[in-house]
């Protein structure tokens, strides 16, 4: 329902992001990243970071994107695509993995980069712990006291070459509640259980051989599952009430990046959500499977903007209750897309 601005065909201010960050004191760094869009203000990230921790120790509070896989902690000015990858759509929402918490990580000294981390956050999501906001459940369906939703990655980066770097994760993400509404009118099913996702990245990196980005190679992927274990708590059929429903889907997403000229590169990106989407209730349901491929352009004539032409082509299911069945719907996508950054800022992460 909220993402970076809505999209509508034509022109479109997506987003106008204002961020402000610096060294608090000695022990403490202070980030703010406030979205402006459709006559709206978000706090999207608002947190303190700790800077002088021994032995590689780390702790960061406050409203934050969550570290599990890659592509979450990646503010959309930095997106190698415009839009956001179906995956994360999916499990997380336009956002991705947002909330506010508390983080710890530790950065052992090995011989190559390691960091693990684990996060607790309150547990306020639109999808992987999402609470049913509907007055169908004359206030049976309450939200447990936080925190409610925990994760727990690792990322390791061997060394490879002196031109090519490689980092590779897993990332654990559990939500103690999760509500669903599974209402058809006038017929009503409200939901509540635990809700539990998996996932692991890759990303390698070839760096540049020429001036700005020329030769540069990015391949990145991504893979998640998530399994729910439910309980039918409301519904008009009070035979129904005490019901155990579970469900699993995966999401998948492979993209390459490649500086094409100096300031010019193209990409290209394949995903796919439900690889496996089963509801089970008192019959198993196949709720079908969705696909995308990508195709982008990039010219960056300077670090501070750029010029995208993206093109999309996707197959999205939505089940049919009266067919009983997934259902495939096929549309096409074009985006032309100006990003534009001012002042100084700090440099990307891997």
């Amino acid at each position: 329902e909220h993402g970076h601005g809505e999209i509508e065909r034509g022109f479109n201010l997506r987003e106008a992001e204002l961020t402000l960050s610096g060294t608090v004191d000695p022990s403490l760094d202070a980030w703010m990243t406030v979205a402006f869009s459709d006559g709206e203000v978000e706090i999207e990230e608002a947190y303190v970071e700790t800077r002088s921790l021994p032995s590689g120790w780390k702790i960061k509070a406050g409203k934050f994107l969550s570290g599990i896989g890659y592509h979450n902690q990646q503010h959309l000015h930095s997106w190698a695509f415009a839009d956001q990858t179906l995956v994360h759509q999916t499990f997380f929402g336009d956002h991705g993995l947002v909330d506010s918490g508390l983080q710890v990580t530790y950065l052992p000294a090995t011989p190559f980069y390691t960091l693990v981390g684990v996060e607790l956050f309150q547990g306020k999501q639109d999808k992987f712990g999402a609470s049913v906001d509907s007055e169908l459940d004359n206030g049976e369906l309450k939200e447990d006291a936080g925190p409610r939703l925990s994760t727990i990655f690792a990322k390791i980066a061997p060394e490879l070459s002196t031109d090519s770097e490689l980092q590779l994760g897993v990332s654990l993400a559990q939500a103690g509640q999760h509500q669903e509404d599974h209402s058809e009118d006038p017929d009503v099913e409200l939901l509540e259980g635990d809700i539990l996702l998996w996932g692991l990245d890759v990303v390698y990196k070839k760096l540049p051989t020429g001036a700005f980005g020329e030769g540069g190679l990015t391949l990145q992927a991504e893979y998640f599952n998530v399994e729910k274990d439910l309980t039918i708590e409301v519904a008009s059929d009070a035979d129904e009430v005490g019901e155990e429903v579970t469900g699993q889907q995966d999401a998948l997403y492979l993209q390459a990046v490649y500086g094409i000229a100096p300031r010019w590169s193209i990409g290209a990106r394949y995903e796919k959500v439900g690889f496996e989407n089963e509801l089970k209730e008192e019959s198993t349901e196949d709720l079908g499977d969705s696909r995308r491929i990508s195709f982008a352009a990039t010219w960056q004539p300077t670090e501070y903007s750029k010029l995208r032409l993206q093109l999309s082509r996707a197959d999205i299911s939505e089940f049919d209750e009266d067919a009983g069945r997934a259902e495939s719907k096929s549309f096409n996508q074009i985006y032309l897309q100006y990003n534009v950054s001012l002042g100084a800022h700090g440099a990307h992460q891997f």
